[in-house]
């Protein structure tokens, strides 16, 4: 139980900070046919972050200023931590109902062939 109690902590914690989605980088050309990035795809500008996601079936993206690269990065990890500790939290619901429905499916106490035939 107390590990349970850990994970829901641990859960709560993630969802303060979570985003799903993806991060992708990005290099684009400006359009300006006299730029180098019109003629060299190594002179594209960026690389530009995106956070990409699933919104009524479409992907969409959301620009990730550089100065919050790192609090989109960390918004990324607290969804994949969430979604670990959901799985293990999964887990442990379902070995508890396991537990309990065999308690309750066992029929009258039975004794092993080897035991009845030594009393018999």
């Amino acid at each position: 139980m107390r590990n349970l109690q850990t994970l829901r902590r641990a859960l709560l914690a993630a969802t303060r900070s979570m985003v799903q989605g993806g991060l992708s980088a990005t290099t684009r050309r400006c359009g300006k046919p006299t730029c180098a990035c019109a003629h060299d795809t190594t002179a594209r500008h960026g690389p530009h972050l995106y956070l990409t996601y699933q919104d009524d079936g479409a992907s969409r993206s959301l620009y990730v200023p550089p100065d919050q690269a790192e609090v989109a990065q960390a918004a990324r990890e607290a969804w994949a931590a969430f979604w670990t500790i959901g799985c293990a939290i999964a887990a442990e619901n379902r070995e508890a109902l396991r537990r309990q429905w065999q308690k309750t499916t066992r029929g009258p106490a039975r004794r092993s062939r080897r035991k009845a035939a030594a009393h018999d």
